[in-house]
């Protein structure tokens, strides 16, 4: 009983309004091409690959962790690690990277990208999926910090802004979208260790939750 009202209080607290507009970009983005070549950069466990093959789009996945791709091949996915993706010296039409980028320094990161916009055609698309600052960015252990959308266009924009940070192509913003989320309490000591004020402080978010529901995402 308690544990079914957990999974319940999770669930309903999960809201993943996110991962349909990166599909929304990734389609807008390969349309013009008659059979797209997608690549999700760092895709983990699989999660967009599988909603993108849902959708009936078709996208390779890359990924460092051996394991992590033999996992994703065992679930009929298409999965590389970086080394036997190079070797395939593909072109891509669109390249994703969906939480990727928070987990690099900007020197690294600037490598990472770089390299990976050599296999991406003249004209084709990145489409970016990454946390801004806020209170539960470093939730995640391995954050190292967040990037915001003026810091691109300064480091691959057309113009002369950064000096240190320069990418050796060229990207163009063409669209934009911020995620919300519920409005919810998240440091408090009742929701780490059980006291008097947890069953309030769940019912608080619950609250922001049925708010941020209600209100289709405006209140959040």
């Amino acid at each position: 009983m308690i544990e079914g009202l957990k999974r319940a209080y999770r669930q309903a607290l999960s809201v993943d309004n996110e991962t349909p507009h990166v599909l929304e970009f990734v389609r807008r983005a390969s349309a013009g091409a008659a059979r797209p070549v997608i690549v999700d950069i760092g895709c983990g466990y699989g999660r967009t690959l599988k909603a993108l093959k849902a959708s009936g789009l078709s996208a390779i996945g890359v990924d460092v962790n051996p394991d992590i791709v033999a996992r994703n091949v065992a679930n009929g996915l298409e999965c590389y690690l970086p080394a036997d993706f190079r070797a395939r010296a593909l072109t891509a039409d669109v390249l994703l990277m969906s939480h990727v980028v928070e987990h690099f320094s900007p020197d690294q990161l600037l490598a990472f990208i770089d390299e990976y916009l050599t296999y991406l055609r003249p004209g084709g698309y990145m489409v970016i999926a990454t946390p801004l600052a806020s209170d539960r960015f470093f939730d995640d252990f391995d954050h190292v910090r967040p990037y915001q959308p003026l810091g691109f266009t300064m480091v691959y924009g057309p113009g002369d802004a950064q000096v240190q940070y320069r990418g050796k192509h060229r990207l163009e913003l063409v669209d934009l979208w911020f995620r919300r989320s519920p409005l919810g309490v998240a440091f408090a000591r009742g929701l780490y260790i059980r006291s008097w004020t947890s069953r309030w402080l769940q019912l608080a978010n619950l609250a922001g939750v049925a708010a941020f529901r209600a209100s289709a995402g405006l209140i959040g």
